[in-house]
C-alpha cells in the first residue's frame, strides 16, 4: 500500500508468483545438492568452476554466511601459485564428493543462530527451511568428518593460518599459510568489496556484502526472536546439537 491506495491486484499476484518460483527453484537446488550423483551430473553439464572435480586441489565449503568468502580469498591471497578451489555452493554433496575422491577439504561451521540469521538477512526465505538446510548440510558432513578439516567461524576470522596448517598436516599438501595480520585481513576485505561492487553496479549493500557490517547486526536483533519462537525450538535444538557435536570432533 502506498499513499493510502492498495497495490494493484496484478502487481500483488506477480510478486507472489515470483516468490513461489524462487522458492521452488531453491528447493530443487537443495534436492540436487543433497544427492552426490545428481550433483555431479549437474556440475558436468553446467561446468561451474565452483564445483568439485577430480583435479580440484582444495574444497572450501560451509553453510552460507560462515566466512566462506573470507576463507576463499584469504587462501588465494596467501598462495604463491594458482590452485583449483571448489567453493560457495553450500550443498553437502560437494563435501561428499570431495570425501569420496580424497580431495583436501575445509568445512566451515558457524553457530546456527548467527549463521541462519545472517543468511536470512541476505536471502529472505521461509525460516524453517533455512534451519532444515543447516541440519541436513552438517548431518552429511558429520558422516564424512574424518575426510575433512573442520573450521569454526571464530578460528577462520582470527587464525586462518592454523586451519591451513591442519590441512597440510592431514592431507600432505604444501599450501602456503595465511598470516592473520591486520594488514592481510584488510587486503582480503578490500578484495571482497571490489568483487561485491562489480556485481552490484559499483555500489555496496551492507546487508549482503561478505564482511562485518553494523547494518547486519541491527537486522539480526529483529530476526532472532522469531528464530527462537517455541514452534521452532525442536528444529533449532537439532541444529545446535549437530553444531556442538562437530565442534567436539
Amino acid at each position: 500500500m502506498k499513499d493510502g491506495h492498495a497495490a494493484p491486484a496484478d502487481s500483488v499476484s506477480s510478486t507472489a508468483t515470483s516468490k513461489n518460483v524462487r522458492d521452488t527453484k531453491r528447493e530443487l537446488q537443495r534436492f540436487v545438492g543433497r544427492n552426490p550423483v545428481l550433483f555431479s551430473a549437474v556440475c558436468r553439464i553446467k561446468r561451474d568452476r565452483r564445483c568439485v572435480r577430480r583435479d580440484t586441489h582444495l574444497v572450501i565449503e560451509g553453510y552460507p554466511r560462515s566466512a566462506n568468502t573470507f576463507s576463499v580469498w584469504a587462501f588465494k591471497q596467501a598462495q604463491r601459485e594458482e590452485f583449483r578451489v571448489a567453493h560457495h555452493l553450500h550443498y553437502p554433496a560437494q563435501v561428499v564428493c570431495a570425501a569420496r575422491w580424497r580431495i583436501p577439504t575445509i568445512v566451515l561451521i558457524r553457530e546456527p543462530e548467527d549463521a541462519i540469521t545472517s543468511w536470512l538477512i541476505r536471502d529472505p526465505q521461509p525460516m524453517d527451511r533455512a534451519i532444515e538446510h543447516y541440519v541436513s548440510f552438517y548431518k552429511a558432513v558429520a558422516a564424512h568428518r574424518n575426510a575433512c578439516v573442520l573450521a569454526s567461524f571464530e578460528e577462520v576470522t582470527t587464525d586462518y593460518g592454523a586451519i591451513l596448517e591442519r590441512v597440510n598436516q592431514k592431507f600432505g599438501t604444501s599450501f602456503s599459510t595465511f598470516s592473520h595480520t591486520e594488514e592481510n585481513v584488510n587486503r582480503v576485505y578490500s578484495r571482497i568489496e571490489e568483487m561485491h561492487k562489480k556485481r552490484n553496479a559499483g555500489g555496496i549493500s551492507e546487508t549482503r556484502i561478505a564482511r562485518p557490517s553494523a547494518a547486519k547486526t541491527e537486522h539480526k536483533s529483529r530476526i532472532k526472536p522469531a528464530l527462537r519462537a517455541p514452534g521452532r525450538k525442536a528444529l533449532l535444538s537439532e541444529a545446535t546439537a549437530i553444531y556442538e557435536y562437530l565442534l567436539r570432533q
